[in-house]
């Protein structure tokens, strides 16, 4: 199971070992792996950024033009029409031509999201949940000339930069303020000295920078594509916000505060809620919020139409490829004949024979009907397995699609 979950992390960080980077690296210093010309242009090419721009309604702030640290305004690179008919709220719609010419006098594209609009960047973000189990959005990031987009500036959330195509120019000057927050009382003052790394990023190079580290970017006047991985991580803070819900059920921290009392009495109520936190900050806190936290993540939506709004749910191939939802690894227990877990804010129960189904899909993430209905041959006839399969699609546990080659045929 450990070796799946990291394994779209080895893919970005490779030669360097996932094992290596979590233990040494991750969340405390920046990190360059030289790769290889290509190594991420399937994840984004330049026809595909095309595709995207042409047939989706792109609005700022999602897409938006950068130069020098300044959004350019929308009016010059995109038009609100009618949407038609009897509809009166008007759509974003590019104005290419005007878009084109901004970006020959240097601004940066940016479109946020981009994993949800094209399925390798969306499986490659699901993969790496599964990894870091915190939300995972993809950000595209393309340039011409050398003007930089961005001012200096830290982000509130890990990176890793993906050099998809071209170069480009960074500078990682670290923190000036431990783990800042957006919205701190205190100021993070901006780097004073020398970059504590300066390179430029080749076709195939991958950065990592951690939260709270300056850092600057700049084209060199060739066209460069990149791609923003962002983790966004819990902090202690978190932790508390999730502990003060809980404390919603002890009385002493729903009484009102004793504004008007003496100070034997202030400092008695106190010492009562000093005790009561205390009773709940035990060992087990950290391990409650996380697993809560995984417990409750919600699933990337996946439609299985046309055959999931029928009564059939599943397609008539024993090719279909069925996926498994639930964004965070499934932890598999066996209680008293029950097979049980916990994900998408339920908790699951099924008979022990479930487990021949579950753990293929726990373990792979997606297999065929067929080569689930051969992992319980001997066990659970094929008509079981189908109607276990439509009982997890109907609850949204599992997506259930044609196989690609069985697509390929119905556009023939």
């Amino acid at each position: 199971m450990e070796g799946m979950v990291c394994d779209y992390l080895e893919r970005l960080l490779e030669p360097c070992l996932p094992a290596d980077f979590l233990a040494s690296v991750w969340a405390k210093k920046h990190f360059y792996v030289r790769g290889w010309p290509g190594k991420f242009s399937p994840l984004l090419p330049w026809k595909q950024l095309n595709e995207i721009l042409r047939r989706h309604r792109l609005d700022f702030p999602r897409l938006r033009l950068m130069r020098d640290g300044k959004s350019l305004p929308t009016s010059s690179y995109l038009r609100y029409a009618s949407g038609g008919g009897s509809r009166k709220t008007p759509v974003p719609r590019l104005r290419s031509a005007e878009l084109e010419r901004h970006l020959r006098e240097g601004a940066t594209l940016v479109l946020d999201a981009v994993d949800e609009l094209y399925r390798p960047l969306e499986e490659l973000a699901e993969g790496l949940e599964l990894t870091f189990r915190e939300r995972v959005q993809i950000n595209t990031y393309a340039g011409w000339r050398t003007s930089r987009g961005f001012d200096l500036h830290w982000d509130d959330h890990d990176v890793f930069i993906l050099q998809v195509a071209g170069r480009k120019r960074w500078s990682v000057y670290g923190m000036t303020r431990p783990h800042p927050l957006v919205g701190d009382a205190n100021v993070n003052p901006k780097p004073t000295g020398a970059p504590v790394w300066e390179e430029t990023l080749e076709d195939g190079d991958l950065l990592y920078i951690p939260r709270g580290h300056w850092h600057v970017a700049l084209p060199l006047d060739e066209p460069t594509l990149h791609l923003t991985v962002g983790i966004h991580n819990r902090t202690g803070l978190d932790l508390l916000g999730w502990l003060t819900g809980r404390l919603r059920a002890s009385e002493i921290f729903r009484k009102d505060l004793p504004r008007f009392a003496g100070a034997t009495e202030r400092a008695a109520y106190l010492e009562d809620l000093r005790a009561e936190l205390l009773n709940n900050w035990d060992a087990s806190l950290l391990e409650g919020y996380l697993g809560e936290l995984d417990e409750s993540a919600e699933p990337r939506p996946r439609p299985g139409l046309p055959y999931a709004a029928t009564d059939a749910l599943l397609p008539p191939s024993t090719n279909a490829v069925v996926r498994l939802l639930a964004p965070r690894p499934l932890e598999l227990h066996l209680n008293d004949g029950v097979i049980e877990f916990s994900c998408m804010k339920r908790k699951w129960r099924f008979a022990r024979e479930a487990e021949l189904i579950l753990r293929p899909l726990a373990e792979r993430r997606a297999s065929t009907v067929s080569e689930l209905c051969e992992a319980a041959r001997g066990r659970l006839e094929e008509k079981r397995v189908l109607a276990f399969l439509r009982e997890l699609a109907a609850h949204g546990l599992v997506a259930v699609e044609e196989s690609q080659d069985e697509e390929t045929d119905v556009r023939r």
